[in-house]
């Protein structure tokens, strides 16, 4: 999930990104780009991208790390997610009075919170007065901790040196965090971010664990659509671990501990799980030297590690109708390969043709024509894109339209591409949206490092980001109609929906 963001913040960053933009020059290319871009990659096996922008003096980072819930195993889910929160916590000097004396209480309490969670686990048979005292002991060793607490420091010395758009997001891949400094601020920066994992300290972590207990009951808990979406995910994969919620069942939310936390972080937070790149007014060889500084830190640690689990092939189409009073909403998902397979752009297309936008078939079909649709769309890399995933299909019903009328319609949209195939202009208009978007996103410098990132992860190498529109001018509409006909077919479907009813 995003941090939020002071408005003060967002401000000053809509004005550095504009100030980035007007500086451009105008006649450069993504192939220009792609001779500027330079890797730095440190004895611990981190690589660090550089893109050197001097319009402004100020510049962009993306941390990339290759840990998501898909990386969480059953009973632990949601700690990719609380690593991100505590990543913001400070180390062992920033965010406390006194590490050392914040130390001895942090592992009394870890000490005391398996005790705890030990007796709790014993359920009817647990020790009442026994789990009253843990309780008690726990709760002043808390307090005694938050005493020592600075709340926020991390976030204020980035905002006091001059640092905007501070945020980070955990999804099924990839934990990620970035803002943008003033140039003159590249040491302290390196200083900050690599403390980030070389010295964490989970402090206030059980307080957080309750924010995020809130945050599950406000997003999927007590949201309808939430719980679908959930729901939808658990009937699609029924062993690779993108069936699970990123943000973590409650469960294993209320019951994960410092100690779990310490170990999956060591297990996932290496350096060559990680990829850092830094776009703007940087020069290399400052870069390489604080990188090395800093960064050089961080240990090597195990790289990514394997999913084992595989989903097994779909065999049969599978349900889930979620009775609900809200509003009727469907998810319809179908198989699809990861991002690195030969398909992907076929599918891509295929997706935005299909439902992104005004001028797609379902929004023409059913939102303009028949009207059984408010919003209607779909979209491939759900949830992820590390392995393969879905194209989903989404479909919010109008007023009065049955559900079930509503699917069969979508369908209908699909047979006609399996039976007919797309014109040579859906292809050619999506080529066209596909160049502007791609261009659009090397212009900001946030966004150019995002970029970076992402390709050298999801698709092995940064380079390929520089490939794609070459790649997507070789899609012909014979690819469209081939990947329409083999994986989007009823046994690789997954429907979940909510259909109406009535409180009594």
């Amino acid at each position: 999930m995003m941090r939020k963001t002071t408005a003060a913040w967002i401000r000053l960053g809509v004005v550095l990104s504009l100030l980035v933009l007007a500086a451009m020059p105008a006649t450069a290319s993504y192939e220009d780009i792609e001779n500027e871009v330079q890797e730095i990659v440190l004895d611990n096996g981190l690589k660090i991208l550089l893109l050197e922008r001097h319009e402004v003096p100020v510049f962009s980072f993306w941390t990339y790390v290759n840990v998501g819930g898909v990386d969480e195993t059953t009973g632990l889910t949601g700690l990719a997610h609380m690593f991100e929160h505590m990543a913001f916590k400070g180390n062992t000097e920033l965010g406390t009075t006194n590490y050392k004396k914040e130390k001895k209480i942090l592992d009394k309490m870890d000490l005391v919170y398996e005790e705890l969670r030990d007796e709790r686990w014993k359920g009817d048979k647990a020790d009442p007065d026994r789990l009253a005292e843990l309780e008690a002991k726990f709760k002043d060793l808390q307090d005694e901790a938050g005493e020592l607490v600075v709340p926020n420091a991390f976030g204020r010395m980035v905002e006091e040196n001059g640092g905007v758009g501070m945020n980070a997001g955990t999804s099924p891949d990839a934990t990620q965090y970035f803002y943008s400094m003033p140039s003159n601020q590249l040491e302290l920066w390196a200083l900050m971010e690599s403390d980030r994992f070389v010295r964490p300290v989970l402090r206030e972590f059980y307080k957080e664990r309750n924010v995020i207990i809130e945050e599950r009951r406000m997003r999927s808990e007590s949201n309808p659509q939430g719980r679908l979406f959930e729901e939808f995910l658990a009937t699609a994969f029924l062993g690779h671990s993108y069936g699970q919620p990123t943000i973590g069942h409650r469960s294993d939310i209320e019951a994960y501990s410092r100690l779990d936390a310490y170990e999956f972080y060591e297990k996932h937070y290496g350096a060559r799980n990680m990829v850092v790149a830094v776009v703007g007014d940087i020069y290399y060889e400052d870069l390489k030297a604080v990188a090395k500084k800093y960064f050089g830190r961080i240990e090597p640690g195990h790289g990514e590690q394997p999913i084992r689990t595989i989903e097994p092939e779909q065999l049969g189409e599978r349900r889930m109708v979620m009775k609900d009073p809200a509003q009727p909403f469907m998810f319809i998902g179908y198989h699809i390969p990861d991002a690195k397979h030969e398909d992907s752009n076929a599918l891509q297309a295929l997706a935005d043709i299909l439902g992104q936008g005004r001028s797609s078939r379902l929004s023409t079909s059913l939102i303009k024509d028949t009207q059984q649709a408010l919003w209607a769309g779909s979209f491939t890399g759900f949830p992820g894109e590390r392995f393969p995933n879905l194209m989903a299909l989404v479909a919010l019903p109008n007023q009065g339209v049955d559900p079930i009328e509503l699917e069969e319609a979508v369908y209908a949209e699909i047979d006609k591409i399996n039976d007919e195939g797309i014109t040579a202009d859906e292809l050619a208009g999506y080529k066209q949206r596909a160049r502007a978007q791609f261009i659009q996103g090397l212009e900001g410098n946030t966004g150019m490092a995002a970029q970076l990132c992402w390709a050298e992860m999801i698709l092995g190498d940064w380079r390929k980001l520089f490939t794609q529109l070459e790649e997507i001018d070789t899609i012909t509409v014979e690819d469209v109609q081939r990947v329409a006909k083999e994986y989007l077919i009823e046994k690789h479907r997954s429907v979940a929906m909510i259909v109406t009813e009535q409180d009594s």
